[in-house]
């Protein structure tokens, strides 16, 4: 060797290749959060979503 480190590629594995593009309406990441009525319930207090407290998101979780 010439000195230098070879280190493995963990990510290598969950990697999309650049020919594919990804469907988010197909393949959507998977989320812990009702987003739908998490939106809906700020626009009902009149907040923006960043300003709604812990205990206010936690009220939406899966």
């Amino acid at each position: 060797m010439n000195g230098t480190n070879v280190t493995e590629d963990v990510l290598a594995d969950i990697r999309i290749p650049f020919s594919t593009v990804p469907n988010p309406y197909k393949d959507a990441p998977p989320c812990k959060l009702n987003l739908l009525e998490l939106a809906r319930y700020a626009q009902r207090v009149g907040k923006k979503i960043d300003e709604l407290t812990a205990e206010e998101i936690l009220q939406f979780k899966l």
